[in-house]
């Protein structure tokens, strides 16, 4: 069989008579058609911060979610210490990056993991069993146990924002080449809903972080009954997350859209007694401590539904593309 290629995509991927070209089955049936890279090609994103003032980090991030596989960070100048501070955050804040080279003027960063080594499905869950860890841990204080369990609160919220970042960097490379999302095993669709999953999840992060801080800082001010709400609801929506969570794996629809319908009724009753809060006669201080616990508690819910709705959108979209 012989199949004609455009010419002007040939000649954009510098092609010739005799060059090789890769073609991938894809989940749908279509075959696409690549150009052949060397394995040993990189891509390399440089930012010179000589005059830049404000912003690197959000540079060095957005080359990470990128994909680049090399960043290099170049100054004109002897690269000052307030720069290298923020390149030891960004290492900090990202996997699998590490400095190649540190010279006075030029600071290069490479990429050492693989997009593809790692399943997105890897990542998604140890963002879940931190945010629960964070969770259920404030809970145990509030019934007594050691303070000492939220000693690490900033370093727990490090690595769910970590774990996020990879997982757009993966789905990026997922997108733009073949092999990464054949090794996967992920279509694009299920990409994006991966990524729209790990925001969900990183703000899901930001309020059981939020909360372990309330609990930490505020623990002798807090009154709360964990038999009561909001506290009432910790335990419940810990079940219906970890429904979710496991049904990545199940794929059962009923379970998903039970787990949706409860964690909706649990935002709604915790939503309802913030009402009857404010006629309780309290000092300001507990009552602004305790009503910021609630909303946590109640945001975490909503974000619980909009886990949900992405696991459903994927699961129709898996039966969709078997028609």
């Amino acid at each position: 069989m012989i199949v004609s290629l455009p010419k002007d995509w040939v000649s954009k991927n510098e092609l010739a008579k005799g060059d090789l070209v890769s073609i991938e089955e894809l989940s749908t049936g279509d075959l696409r058609i690549s150009q052949l890279r060397a394995q040993k090609s990189k891509s390399c994103t440089t930012i010179d911060c000589t005059n830049l003032d404000y912003g690197l980090l959000d540079l060095l991030i957005g080359a990470y979610l990128s994909g680049s596989d090399v960043i290099k960070v170049t100054s004109s100048e002897k690269i000052p210490r307030e720069t290298r501070m923020i390149i030891r955050e960004f290492l900090r804040d990202t996997r699998g990056m590490e400095i190649e080279s540190d010279e006075e003027k030029e600071i290069s960063i490479v990429s050492l993991l693989n997009p593809s080594e790692l399943k997105l499905q890897v990542s998604i869950n140890r963002m879940y069993i931190l945010i629960s860890e964070l969770v259920n841990d404030s809970y145990s204080v509030l019934e007594g146990d050691s303070i000492d369990l939220l000693k690490d609160i900033e370093d727990r919220e490090r690595q769910i924002d970590a774990r996020r970042l990879l997982i757009e960097r993966q789905v990026a490379a997922a997108i733009k080449i073949p092999s990464v999302e054949k090794r996967l095993d992920i279509d694009r669709f299920s990409a994006m809903e991966h990524a729209n999953i790990a925001r969900v999840l990183e703000r899901m992060g930001d309020h059981a972080t939020r909360l372990a801080f309330l609990v930490r800082d505020n623990f002798d001010l807090i009154k709360l009954d964990p038999t009561e709400m909001p506290l009432h609801a910790i335990p419940l929506l810990a079940l219906e997350l970890k429904s979710l969570v496991h049904n990545m794996y199940t794929k059962d629809v009923s379970v998903i859209q039970s787990a949706k319908k409860e964690l909706t009724l649990l935002m709604k009753e915790i939503e309802e007694e913030e009402g009857e809060v404010w006629k309780g006669r309290k000092s300001s201080e507990r009552l602004y401590c305790e009503l910021q616990i609630s909303e946590s508690i109640r945001r975490i819910c909503a974000y619980g539904v909009n886990f949900s709705e992405s696991l459903v959108n994927m699961l129709m979209h898996e039966r969709l593309s078997l028609i």
